[in-house]
């Protein structure tokens, strides 16, 4: 594990409640909630927000929201997210989880920085030169937390004029912290496509619309789709992960279904390719003599803004010193909802390095992951230390 070599009193303070912030993060490891349903996650940290003399505000379906400082000058958001992933624990940690869901991607880390901010920075109160409001954020695993948020007003009352997140990551060593200026993660937009058809007796096909071959023509249609209509220099992955219908050999089905993701860079190969995709499948369904109905759901781009990132960074080398903050030079493949904010206010986000333990090193998302708790006092004396000095600047 790297250590940093700074003294940084913000650093030390974060230190002294260490104890207290990892028996947080255990609480929330050993119950973790899904999506929007999280109702001992919210109860959890509301009331130990309570506890140190906040006043939490509830914003959208799960969110919760507490400011901080004089309400004057400039406001800076944090966030931390709060769920966790369909996955079933394989740790023999002995504080696991304790149902069939796990926090595979660090929230239960994330939302014990921000538990750990708020503590430090209430009790800094009188040095903040504005306002720090923390957002508690449901639902970042389906795209969906951040959204709805900012829709009941995240980023009014006070007005935010930026925003700044952590998410740990397992393949950084514990001190070190990184982020991409620009394009920092990729865009992810969903579709959904189920084809009806008209079911029918195999022996008699050309009394029925068979869905499976119109699945099928849609599915060699798309997967030609990327190479040939976008530059091979540009990011875009099209992934159909899940399609298929029937029930038997000698039975046309009545339907058909297509799941497919696109993930891309480049803001205009998005909407060309979002645009694309439909225009496909309408013409093949229709070709076909099918009828279809298709859903999507899109999650932008998230964008770092460089102006901001060059303001916060010497404030986070101050806490892990100066050779502990690289510039990624690759944006993230995967998507993060903290783009919804992005995209209305100039934003950094940051990785924090959590590297497992041992040879117990796996990627998010994986059963097997664990996380090196050294990573909670560096990440909430980031936080604490960039909001105070960045609205004092």
């Amino acid at each position: 594990m790297n250590q940093t070599t700074t003294t940084n009193p913000v650093l030390t303070r974060a230190e002294e409640i260490k104890e207290e912030l990892i028996a947080h993060r255990r609480y929330l490891h050993q119950n973790p909630e899904l999506g929007f349903d999280l109702p001992k996650t919210v109860a959890y940290v509301e009331g130990a927000l309570k506890n140190m003399g906040l006043e939490p505000q509830k914003v959208g379906k799960a969110g919760l929201v507490v400011t901080i400082g004089n309400g004057k000058g400039k406001t800076l958001l944090l966030r931390g997210d709060m769920d966790a992933l369909p996955i079933k624990e394989n740790t023999d940690l002995s504080f696991k989880s304790t149902n069939e869901y796990m926090h595979a991607c660090g929230h239960d880390i994330h939302t014990t920085f921000m538990l750990g901010a708020a503590k430090l920075l209430k009790g800094k109160e009188k040095e903040i030169n504005g306002t720090v409001k923390i957002m508690f954020q449901p639902a970042e695993e389906i795209g969906a937390g951040a959204k709805d948020m900012v829709a009941n007003g995240l980023l009014e009352n006070p007005k935010v004029d930026a925003a700044l997140a952590l998410h740990v990551d397992p393949g950084l060593d514990v001190g070190k912290f990184g982020y991409k200026p620009g394009i920092a993660a990729s865009s992810l937009d969903g579709f959904f496509l189920e084809v009806q058809g008209k079911g029918g007796h195999s022996s008699e096909p050309q009394k029925a619309i068979d869905p499976l071959m119109i699945i099928n023509a849609v599915y060699t249609q798309l997967n030609s789709l990327v190479g040939k209509e976008i530059d091979p220099r540009e990011m875009a992955v099209l992934v159909i992960g899940k399609m298929g219908g029937g029930t038997a050999a000698n039975i046309i089905p009545d339907t058909a279904h297509l799941d497919a993701t696109l993930r891309t860079f480049n803001p205009e190969v998005r909407e060309h390719l979002f645009k694309r995709i439909p225009e496909i499948i309408e013409a093949t369904v229709k070709m076909m003599r099918g009828k279809y109905t298709l859903e999507t759901l899109s999650t932008p781009s998230l964008f770092n803004n460089k102006e901001l990132c060059e303001q916060i960074a010497p404030f986070v080398k101050e806490v892990v010193g100066e050779d502990y903050l690289d510039v990624n030079e690759d944006p993230l493949s995967g998507t993060e909802d903290f783009s919804y904010i992005s995209n209305l206010v100039p934003t950094m986000f940051m990785w924090a390095g959590a590297n497992g333990i041992g040879d117990r090193n796996y990627p998010l998302h994986n059963p097997n992951v664990v996380l090196d708790e050294g990573v909670i006092p560096l990440g909430v004396a980031v936080v604490v230390n960039s909001a105070i000095n960045w609205l004092k600047k």
